[in-house]
Formats: structure tokens, C-alpha cells, sequence
């Protein structure tokens, strides 16, 4: 189960990625990298957590994996330990493969 705390993200989608960092507070889920901030949502049962995220645009510059500012990705996944992996889709990127490694860093 991941733990209230903030957790460093690695992502790729398509032909890019990039990392970035990550909050859970309870059901919430924020943060972001040097071009978009990350807002949504996380259930959890036991090692296996759905997430629904928002993502806009904070400065210009590095595009996005998506191709697109703001999308809303649904997210699937599964944690052990201190480590999490997920994958995702967007219905504003379709045909565009999601995958994200989170490592948690502490409170």
C-alpha cells in the first residue's frame, strides 16, 4: 500500500518521459515537473491502487508526453515496499501508452 508522502515519479509515454515529483495526502495526489502539475485522485485495496489525474501546463518550454497540456489520465497499479509501477491512458491522447515507477522519498 503506498503511504502518505512524497514520492519521486518516472514516466514515458510514447516517445518521451520524463520524472517529476509526486504528494499523497489520504485520497489526494498532487505535483509536477518542470512544465505540468499533476492533480487528482487515489483508491487503494491493499497493493493495488487506481488513480485519476489532471494534468495543465505551468511554463512553457518542454512538451508534453501526451502531445497535449491538459489531459486527464486513468491510471492502474500496484506497490510493494517503498516502490509503486503503474500504467494509463487518456481519452484526449488515445493510442498513447502510459507507464510511471514511483519511489517513495519520505514525509
Amino acid at each position: 500500500m503506498l503511504r502518505d508522502g512524497t514520492y519521486a515519479v518516472r514516466f514515458k509515454a510514447g516517445a518521451g518521459g520524463g520524472a517529476g515529483v509526486v504528494v499523497l495526502s489520504g485520497e489526494k495526489l498532487r505535483g509536477g515537473d518542470s512544465a505540468i502539475v499533476y492533480e487528482g485522485t487515489i483508491s487503494q485495496d491493499r497493493d493495488n491502487f487506481t488513480a485519476h489525474v489532471q494534468t495543465r501546463r505551468h511554463t512553457a518550454g518542454m512538451p508534453s508526453v501526451f502531445g497535449v497540456d491538459q489531459v486527464s489520465i486513468s491510471l492502474t497499479g500496484n506497490s510493494g515496499g517503498l516502490k509503486a509501477t503503474c500504467t494509463g491512458k487518456s481519452s484526449q491522447a488515445p493510442g498513447i501508452h502510459f507507464e510511471a515507477e514511483l519511489e517513495y522519498l519520505g514525509n
